[in-house]
């Protein structure tokens, strides 16, 4: 016998548990939507004319773009940057045996951000990266103007072609 789902429990006047449990799964998952940031003044541009920066990549995520905060949520995925020259302020996502230890404050004093300054065009997308050199290079990479954009969204990216 299958059970028939009723939003209010007529004996008790209630909203039903299942009810209230999948409006409480339903928003979370909206409040953890990836977000895009307009990083320029003035009304929203087209793709072609804007440069997308990735905010995250393999160890790395951008903190600020032109000294404004990327990361303002953490949902963040990726930015609209007008083409030029721009200064990101990057830091290395990274577990070592010290945040073991002492956590944010060791993180703080050995991880500080780094600056990486780089040149966009339009209509193209770029992401960064950790190179795994000797000066810890943060490297960004143009990934031309055909790029997926399910490889903008963290949850996604593995579903995107040449991430």
């Amino acid at each position: 016998m299958i059970k028939k789902f009723e939003l209010f429990d007529r004996k008790k006047g209630r909203v039903a548990k299942r009810t209230v449990g999948l409006l409480l799964a339903m928003s979370l998952l909206t409040s953890c939507a990836v977000e895009a940031l307009k990083m320029y003044d003035g009304p929203p541009k087209l793709d072609t004319d804007v440069s997308i920066l990735r905010l995250w990549g393999p160890g790395v995520m951008v903190l600020k773009v032109d000294g404004k905060d990327a990361m303002v949520k953490g949902t963040e995925g990726h930015a609209y940057l007008l083409p030029g020259d721009h200064t990101l302020e990057v830091k290395l996502v990274k577990l070592a045996g010290y945040n073991l230890l002492c956590g944010a404050l060791c993180d703080s004093i050995f991880n500080r951000p780094k600056t990486v300054e780089t040149s966009t065009q339009a209509g193209r997308s770029y992401t960064v990266r950790y190179v795994d050199d000797a000066a810890g290079t943060i490297a960004i990479d143009d990934k031309g103007t055909n790029y997926d954009p399910l490889c903008l969204d963290p949850r996604r990216y593995r579903e995107g072609k040449n991430c």
